[in-house]
């Protein structure tokens, strides 16, 4: 037993109420030193050899209110082993039903008793605990912390939450955490599937949502709809939202530099077969995206064209140096003087400054005074 509580010391450490330790050690300490024939309790001699760590013996407790009334001298002396030493007693020499109706009625001593098989990790003991005290709920999130804080293998950690599943979330009706559970099973599912399938790149199992949509977006992007491991079953079944899925899509298909496969994610069809941006994305975003995965200009020209606004088009067009649509809007606009400025940016002898240079000469601009 003693091993036990060594092991506990650190992790129940925080409920040693130190005020209340020191004031039983000194009271014990006086009636050591009582005159004979005055009489002191046991349960008090026994505590403060617990609380110096001498040795002690609980063999002599035998009945249920010697029992109890050394779980409760523990108790008032706020420190955690002492609680924990006497709660482990209980549990050896105590009916079920017994030790449960006293831990009903002393929260204390159960908060340390449920650390302490917290930290052993033992779940059933916990469960029933929990259970049997109305915290149902509890003992379903507590139960899940610990099999996903201590199952390193993916497959068995699947069949452990399958479980947990089935024999304690799916009774809890209002309970927030129901929906977290089958998604992280449908997740972990899926990540088999994708392994099983063996001819992809490796994705780690246990991986986010992000990390398998990006998997999903760069070995699967044709997959139909209906397979499993394509992006659509990923965004069916997760809560990724619309803007996650495109940024993640738009990012991973212009690293491969499929632009047409951009094209199909961000544009539809708009009146008389032109085409016309749909997106969840801001417009910043998207040029930003594939101008740092090396787009092509006329890639970048034609999302810069979705830019309604004709200074945030310019703006973005200077920074992004698409030259030519820089050249369109100073002309456009009639300015002349920012134009010739903007010229001088440019490498001599260039495409575009030769671009601007004919700009500058058209007879048909009219230029601001």
């Amino acid at each position: 037993m003693q091993n036990d509580i060594s092991g506990m010391s650190g992790s129940l450490h925080d409920t040693i109420q130190s005020g209340s330790l020191v004031f039983c050690v000194l009271e014990a300490d006086k009636m050591q030193n009582l005159p004979e024939g005055q009489s002191v309790t046991q349960p008090d001699i026994t505590l403060r050899r617990i609380l110096l760590g001498q040795p002690f013996s609980l063999e002599k407790y035998k009945s249920l209110a010697s029992k109890t009334a050394l779980l409760d001298a523990a108790i008032e002396s706020g420190d955690g082993n002492a609680i924990l030493v006497i709660v482990l007693f209980l549990t050896k020499t105590l009916k079920r039903s017994l030790f449960e109706r006293l831990l009903m009625d002393r929260p204390g001593a159960t908060q340390v008793y449920i650390r302490y098989l917290s930290t052993r990790l033992q779940t059933s003991e916990l469960t029933d605990l929990l259970t049997m005290l109305g915290r149902s709920m509890d003992a379903a999130m507590r139960t899940l912390q610990i099999i996903i804080k201590n199952t390193p293998n993916p497959e068995r950690l699947l069949q452990k939450l399958h479980n947990c599943y089935k024999t304690q979330f799916l009774a809890l009706a209002d309970c927030k955490e129901t929906p977290f559970i089958q998604n992280y099973i449908k997740l972990l599912e899926w990540q088999k599937a994708v392994k099983d399938t063996g001819f992809t790149e490796a994705l780690e199992m246990n991986s986010p949502v992000m990390e398998c949509l990006r998997h999903a977006c760069r070995d699967h992007w044709g997959a139909s709809e209906s397979s499993l491991w394509s992006p659509a079953m990923l965004l069916k079944q997760h809560t990724v939202s619309l803007r996650q899925y495109q940024k993640v899509a738009l990012t991973t298909r212009a690293a491969l530099q499929s632009w047409d496969d951009i094209d199909i994610l961000l544009l539809t069809k708009g009146w008389l077969g032109s085409k016309k941006l749909q997106t969840y994305l801001p417009i910043e975003d998207i040029i930003k995206i594939l101008h740092n995965n090396n787009a092509p200009t006329n890639i970048l020209e034609k999302y810069l064209g979705y830019v309604d606004d004709v200074r945030q088009r310019l703006e973005l067009a200077k920074r992004f140096q698409c030259h030519r649509i820089v050249v369109d809007i100073l002309v456009l606009q009639g300015d002349r003087a920012a134009l010739l400025e903007y010229k001088t940016m440019l490498h001599p002898q260039s495409e575009h400054c030769f671009y601007a240079e004919n700009a500058l000469r058209a007879s048909t601009t009219k230029w601001k005074s």
